[in-house]
């Protein structure tokens, strides 16, 4: 009894509890049976429900969270990586086999960068709502497929497709995407989509979890993906209380029996105007949701970064650079192993001396282009000559032909070679390229020279690497222009200093496969020359000094000069003049283990530059001709010969004082005389100074005559012209 009393029980209703204290004696008491014990269990807070965006709240790419208002969820971006992609590579390789139609057999791997991002309306979001909470939404089942377009031979639009063999997560928001088993004609085709159609899409699909109302449909797809099955989760109300099934009915015992007589609550009488309470919303499931993104590749992959990129390898021979589709056919063939180098950008841009390079992939080489060729100086000057030499064909006049012939050689800049050749150690697609020139012209299109005081131009090989033998012929053009005279107008171009250079064009030759020009300019003017051999430098370190000698018989001028230490290299701008033979010393730095030294240099050349000063640059011999025809003339047609009736010029020529005086005549019916004088060679070419008497005779009878004289330099100036204000100018004087 005390035990049964130490519990307590649970009143049922109609059931009296009996005292035993209080019973009347005549009513024995009754043992009461054993009650099963009832503990009540605390009231607790269902669990809410995961924490997922609400599927029905996306605005863009933005979602609610089913539990947390401040909680934004977002799905990603994702975008391919900017250029130069470093993942970027398309690898062919030939197994040896071939196809149907004997082509070699081709299987191709391509790899690529992909970026994940916050799209553009969650960053906009997230700069106007600073304390917001943002989250990504979690992507399961990431795949790629890349899809390339094509016409076929019916004319219908197909599609080659190749799934993603490979997603691998490289952090930091990267994808390193890879596409095998492209093989045979698709390998040939995805590489002309990629480097000329622009057709080819990469698909991505995948699957998130989100809350949606049960029968809801999925918004469709605009890549037409297949859709994930719904697959409900877990059933939860729509106030977040998860639902369980209803409670079994709790049995309603006393003495060890089940209560029945249980009466059932009276029911609520309802008032027809009482507002009612609103039928619960509806519950909510999970369910997967499908998500895509179509990145369109265009031509990205064809930017002058990615040249290198391409590669095809035979059982011979490794990563041969993909040039042109060809290459993907039988490429040991007879074909160019060059193509433009692009990957460096602008090279004429970073490097003003240097026009372009073609890259190599067999010999792994560089062939630089310069802006110009240039002649060549070195310590025993400059490496052009003049030969003058007997002329004995019939239409010769002057009895005399020269030959002008130039040592050309690439004009760039030491200190921009110095940075390029850095730049190009710093680029991991050029490992182990060198650097160099072309040695070799084609024949087709002729190599020309731009002047019409040659006969002809010939351009060789020359006798060192990288050089250019340039032959110049001029000979007489008829009797009244004997080669002399084009001779000169031809050196008066070799040293204009007025920006009217002697130029022409160079065909270089980069191998026979090559199938276009490679042009480039030669500039024939002093002004422009190419340094070999002409400076001699020492470090001195107990002077702390470079002593920096010219070796060479001409006057030089730095514009700039650089100290070169391993990959560090310090320009130091500033004209220096170094004359002949002479010395400059120039600080040395105390680190100077390995120092390379690189000058910008140029002759220091006279100015003006005439006629007699360019003997200095341009070696003059002569061969079996001592005396030429020279043609001297007098034109008159600037005169008023309605005033003037004739004019008489008499011109003699002090350094030659044997040679008999040279009578010429003008009138209103010959307004232009010539004659040609026999004198020496070196005379004719450099320096014949003459003095021209001339007397007026006028219309007006009753006018006195006119006498007075001019100085003309007659191989500057071959032809005086004589004009109506020379003879007024003398006028009162007379």
């Amino acid at each position: 009894m005390n035990s049964i009393m130490a519990h307590s029980a649970i009143p049922f209703a109609g059931a009296q509890a009996v005292n035993p204290a209080r019973a009347p004696a005549n009513i024995p008491l009754q043992p009461v049976a054993s009650v099963p014990r009832f503990t009540i269990a605390p009231m607790l807070q269902p669990p809410l429900p995961a924490s997922l965006p609400l599927a029905a709240t996306a605005s863009g790419n933005l979602f609610l969270d089913r539990n947390d208002a401040s909680l934004h969820w977002y799905l990603p971006q994702f975008n391919l990586a900017a250029d130069v992609d470093p993942n970027f590579a398309f690898v062919a390789s030939q197994s040896g086999q071939q196809d149907g139609e004997g082509h070699p057999l081709n299987v191709a791997q391509v790899t690529l960068q992909l970026v994940k991002s916050r799209p553009a309306d969650v960053a906009q979001f997230a700069l106007g709502n600073p304390g917001a909470k943002l989250q990504e939404i979690p992507l399961a089942g990431l795949t790629a497929v890349l899809s390339s377009s094509y016409t076929d031979q019916n004319g219908q639009p197909q599609q080659r497709t190749f799934n993603s063999t490979s997603l691998q997560d490289l952090g930091n928001g990267s994808f390193l995407l890879t596409f095998g088993s492209i093989i045979g004609f698709s390998v040939l085709g995805l590489y002309q989509d990629l480097r000329m159609m622009g057709k080819a899409v990469i698909i991505l699909s995948a699957s998130y979890q989100a809350w949606v109302k049960p029968g809801t449909p999925l918004p469709p797809s605009n890549l037409r993906l297949r859709l994930l099955p719904l697959v409900p989760l877990q059933a939860v109300a729509a106030g977040g209380t998860t639902l369980q099934p209803p409670p079994r009915p709790m049995p309603n015992l006393l003495n060890g029996a089940p209560i029945n007589n249980v009466s059932p609550a009276p029911a609520v009488p309802v008032n027809p105007g009482a507002p009612q309470n609103p039928p619960a919303p509806p519950p909510l499931v999970q369910m997967q949701q499908s998500w895509g993104a179509a990145l369109p590749l265009g031509l990205k992959y064809n930017l002058d970064g990615y040249q290198l990129r391409y590669t095809v390898s035979s059982p011979t021979v490794a990563g041969h650079v993909i040039l042109t589709t060809a290459d993907l056919g039988d490429f040991t063939q007879s074909q160019t192993e060059f193509a433009e180098l692009k990957a460096l950008g602008n090279l004429n841009f970073k490097y003003p001396s240097v026009s372009r390079a073609y890259f190599g992939v067999l010999s792994r080489t560089i062939v630089l282009i310069p802006q110009r060729y240039a002649i060549v100086r070195g310590k025993t000057g400059c490496a052009a000559t003049c030969l003058a030499r007997v002329d004995s064909s019939a239409a010769s006049g002057s009895q005399c032909l020269f030959e002008l012939s130039f040592t050309l050689a690439p004009d760039v800049s030491r200190i921009e070679l110095a940075r390029l050749q850095q730049e190009i150690s710093r680029c991991a697609d050029f490992n182990g390229y060198q650097i160099t020139f072309p040695s070799f012209v084609r024949d087709t299109p002729p190599s020309t020279l731009q002047t019409a005081f040659q006969t002809s131009a010939q351009f060789d090989a020359g006798a060192d690497p990288h050089t250019f033998a340039l032959t110049v012929t001029v000979r007489d053009d008829g009797p009244k222009t004997p080669a002399v005279v084009d001779a000169n107008l031809f050196i008066l171009q070799l040293i204009a200093q007025t920006g009217t250079d002697l130029t022409g064009s160079l065909n270089l030759k980069l191998d026979e496969g090559y199938p276009n020009p490679v042009l480039a300019m030669v500039d024939l003017n002093f002004q422009h020359t190419v340094g070999t051999d002409e400076l001699l430098v020492e470090l001195d370190p107990a002077g702390a000094v470079i002593n920096v000698t010219n070796q060479s018989p001409l006057d030089l001028q730095f514009s700039e000069y650089a100290l070169i230490t391993g990959a560090n290299l310090a320009e130091f701008p500033g004209v220096i003049n170094l004359a002949a033979h002479g010395t400059t010393a120039l600080p040395l730095p105390a680190n100077n283990s390995g120092l390379q030294f690189a000058a910008a240099a140029q002759l220091a050349l006279p100015n003006p530059m005439s006629l007699s000063a360019v003997t200095q640059f341009l070696n003059f011999t002569t061969v079996d001709v001592q005396n030429t025809q020279y043609l001297v003339a007098i034109d008159g047609s600037g005169l008023d010969f309605a005033r003037v009736a004739s004019v008489s010029v008499n011109i003699t020529f002090a350094s030659l004082p044997n040679a008999a005086p040279r009578q010429l005549q003008l009138s209103g019916n010959i307004r232009a005389d010539s004659t040609n004088i026999l004198i020496p060679l070196v005379n004719a070419m450099f320096s014949l100074p003459g003095t021209v008497a001339i007397s007026v005779q006028w219309v007006d009878s009753t006018v006195n005559p006119v006498l007075f004289t001019l100085q003309n330099e007659f191989v500057a100036k071959p032809i005086l012209y004589l004009l109506q204000t020379d003879i007024d100018s003398h006028l009162a004087k007379s």
